[in-house]
């Protein structure tokens, strides 16, 4: 994906830390098969609930309303809405290129990916702090990977090698969490974050084998994709980073002078001078239009490996989650018709 000369070059019009609040990638607009297969992922979590202990369900129920869907049971039964289609639309692709499973399967694919993504960010919140572990959420984080394994298993029965297939994706999962190795760079945090959305890649790397597709160009495809999201939502959150004291994709593009700026802003209120300082560098340095820039990319190489893969459909997902982005600083605020987006 080439990057207009507006975009490529112009720093005189820095992207502020206000506007890169409002970033968001461009809307999908679904078909009617993938809308169903959406519907099926999002009766998932109150699936899940309803396989614990009976004194646990409502409860559990209470707590994932509360913590992910705004107290609203509504949103809760709507979960997987507010994923980008890409983290789970590359299972229809890649059935729509080659339609091998059985209906029986396909629903295994899509049951196994919504407990994929529900454990990428349970996993989260549980070691940060946002959730506080409770009997209630180990035992709905156990019956969530039994679900996701169960499912797996089902599809990897039906593939040479299947079993190791998934087996070396979670073993590349825990490898990226537990003990992450240190990162000094854009690069490296890139790299680690690939291993940390692994669990994200057991379904389509079992279905591609399956079906005949290249697994090297659907695994380059969802990782550069994961990891444009990831740096968007480093994006949007960079105000509150810098407050925290959290390094981000942001932090590591910056120099040492720029990091030392990030560093002192920690805990500090938005009006104190080291603020105006670290804003003044992002501008001169053109820092955060440079990561629109680098996710911009990502979705590039996501949509390159995708045509190479023929997946067509999938190409033009990325394409369209591009298309705001592909703009001046000032034009991308004009163009957020929808600011909202959820944190991974």
């Amino acid at each position: 994906m080439q990057l207009p000369p507006s975009l490529a070059a112009d720093r005189r019009r820095p992207l502020s830390l206000a506007q890169a609040k409002l970033l968001n990638f461009g809307s999908i607009s679904l078909n009617p098969t993938q809308a169903q297969a959406l519907g099926l992922m999002n009766q998932q979590l109150i699936a899940l609930c309803r396989t614990l202990p009976e004194p646990l369900v409502d409860s559990a129920i209470l707590t994932l309303q509360s913590h992910y869907a705004g107290s609203r049971l509504v949103n809760l039964l709507n979960f997987y809405t507010k994923f980008y289609p890409p983290t789970w639309s590359v299972i229809y692709w890649l059935q729509e290129r080659n339609p091998l499973l059985t209906p029986a399967e396909l629903e295994s694919a899509y049951i196994a990916q919504a407990m994929a993504m529900f454990l990428h960010m349970l996993d989260d919140h549980l070691v940060d702090g946002q959730l506080t572990p409770t009997h209630l959420l180990l035992q709905l984080r156990t019956k969530a990977w039994m679900r996701f394994s169960q499912h797996t298993d089902l599809l990897a029965r039906m593939v040479p090698d299947g079993p190791a297939i998934g087996q070396a994706l979670i073993d590349t999962y825990f490898g990226g969490v537990h003990h992450p190795p240190q990162v000094d760079s854009l690069e490296a945090y890139c790299h680690r974050f690939r291993s940390q959305l692994s669990t994200g890649l057991v379904v389509p790397m079992l279905i591609a084998t399956r079906t005949g597709c290249s697994t090297a160009e659907v695994r380059l495809a969802f990782e550069s994709f994961g990891i444009a999201w990831r740096l968007l939502d480093d994006l949007r959150d960079c105000q509150s980073d810098v407050y925290d004291g959290e390094p981000s994709g942001v932090y590591y593009q910056l120099t040492p002078e720029g990091r030392a700026h990030w560093e002192a802003c920690r805990g500090k209120p938005d009006d104190a001078p080291e603020w105006q300082s670290l804003i003044d560098y992002l501008d001169a340095t053109g820092t955060l239009t440079e990561s629109v820039q680098h996710l911009v990319r990502a979705l590039g190489d996501a949509q390159k490996a995708a045509e190479a893969a023929g997946l067509v459909g999938y190409a033009a997902e990325f394409r369209q989650l591009a298309q705001p982005l592909l703009t001046t600083p000032k034009q991308i605020i004009h163009q957020q018709t929808n600011p909202t987006i959820p944190n991974r």
